[in-house]
């Protein structure tokens, strides 16, 4: 191949490229929200938001009266919002010969690793943002799991939460894929697109999804509180709860899991109770500063159509039972459906006195700017990108827990 000089948009394509071989949990989730940003260009900055809109379930009535002869409900859509609360990049330096190089030799020997690392980064953040938003948990804290049946209760949990069947993806951690090897042989089907073989870590599929070893999955960690912790305040509903039998400075950390004593699960639609207890997280870091606190939780304690979520509301003083133990980390392995979260890659604009080219598609925008320094005669490049994640239905996922 003959050499060239690489332009910024030759690096910012070839980049995208390599961001997304390296990065399987950004190709299998909804990147579709991208497209909200794409009417500003030129102002996007860290901290921005996008409203996401979740359409309701319905509600169903017995006989030919309309509503039961009342009033039919107000349609009412809930909301998230999708930050943009992460910039990240890398600084590379080129010589003059290195920008020369044809692409092949650029991408292998300098621009494939820096990238890669990026990627990592990215990834490991969105994971780790994504986990602390599921609320469904199996397995058993502590211990890694040896068989596909941890993941079969996983599934289970998607179908009880009515999650569509296709397409899902598990995400599993080292040490269980080495568990798992003796009991998968005869396991995993290939891949259904041929084109994800070349996704770092793809491993096959089984049990309804496409099976990933990754290496940035979330170790969550509880907070210095998870016994003797009680419901302070019957009936409560909505995205937060109070609870007691705590002390000044007793922590709750994002992404714990807890359930409450007698507050079931129930059908998304028909509302009837399951067997099972109704799992919930906590969505940000927390701390006690009185014999009470109010828990910020996913998802919201709802007791009648749309959008139910629980049979009953807790009792006064009903129990609470944190997963895992005080102050211990899990690592936490991943199944969930594409639709369950939504990530978007804003395009950055290329400042004033700056080369560069912004590479936007297939919901992923990625920036290459260089900029000089006229009194050290040097010049460097940036490589950005711009993006937040949201649980649109983090119902629709579950963590494996070890």
């Amino acid at each position: 191949m003959t050499n060239t000089v690489l332009t910024h948009q030759m690096i910012a394509r070839e980049a995208a490229d390599v961001f997304m071989e390296a990065a399987p949990f950004l190709k299998s989730i909804n990147r579709g929200r991208e497209s909200e940003f794409g009417s500003n260009i030129g102002g996007y900055k860290p901290g921005d938001t996008v409203t996401i809109k979740i359409p309701p379930t319905g509600a169903v009535y017995d006989g030919a009266t309309f509503a039961g002869g009342g009033s039919a409900p107000a349609f009412s859509e809930s909301s998230v919002s999708l930050q943009l609360s992460n910039q990240k990049h890398i600084p590379l330096t080129f010589t003059a010969k290195e920008k020369v190089l044809n692409i092949t030799d650029f991408r292998e020997r300098i621009l494939k690793p820096q990238i890669t690392t990026l990627a990592s980064y990215v990834e490991a953040d969105l994971i780790a943002t994504a986990t602390k938003l599921t609320p469904n948990l199996v397995g058993v804290p502590g211990t890694t799991p040896s068989t596909i049946k941890s993941f079969q209760q996983a599934r289970q949990a998607l179908q009880k939460n009515l999650c569509p069947s296709d397409p899902r993806t598990c995400l599993i951690s080292s040490e269980a894929n080495v568990e798992l090897v003796d009991t998968s042989r005869g396991l995993f089907n290939p891949i259904k697109e041929v084109s994800n073989m070349f996704t770092t870590g793809a491993i096959g599929s089984a049990i309804g999804a496409d099976w990933y070893e990754c290496v940035n999955l979330a170790s969550i960690t509880n907070g210095s509180k998870v016994a003797s912790v009680t419901v302070s305040g019957g009936s409560q509903t909505g995205s937060s709860l109070l609870v007691g039998g705590v002390s000044n400075g007793d922590t709750f950390k994002k992404g714990q899991v807890f359930t409450i004593a007698n507050v079931h699960d129930v059908h998304p639609l028909t509302g009837t109770a399951y067997t099972s207890l109704r799992q919930f997280t906590i969505t940000a870091d927390t701390t006690a500063s009185g014999s009470t606190v109010s828990l910020p939780i996913y998802p919201a304690i709802t007791t009648s159509a749309p959008n139910q979520t629980v049979d009953a509301s807790p009792a006064n003083s009903a129990a609470i039972t944190f997963v895992g133990s005080a102050s211990t980390a899990y690592t936490q392995s991943l199944m969930y459906h594409r639709d369950a979260f939504t990530a978007a890659f804003a395009p950055l604009p290329i400042l004033a006195s700056c080369e560069g080219y912004t590479f936007s598609g297939n919901g992923f925008s990625i920036r290459v700017m260089t900029f000089g320094n006229g009194q050290s005669d040097t010049e460097s490049t940036r490589v950005d990108v711009l993006y937040g994640l949201a649980a649109v239905r983090g119902i629709h996922a579950c963590r494996i827990t070890q």
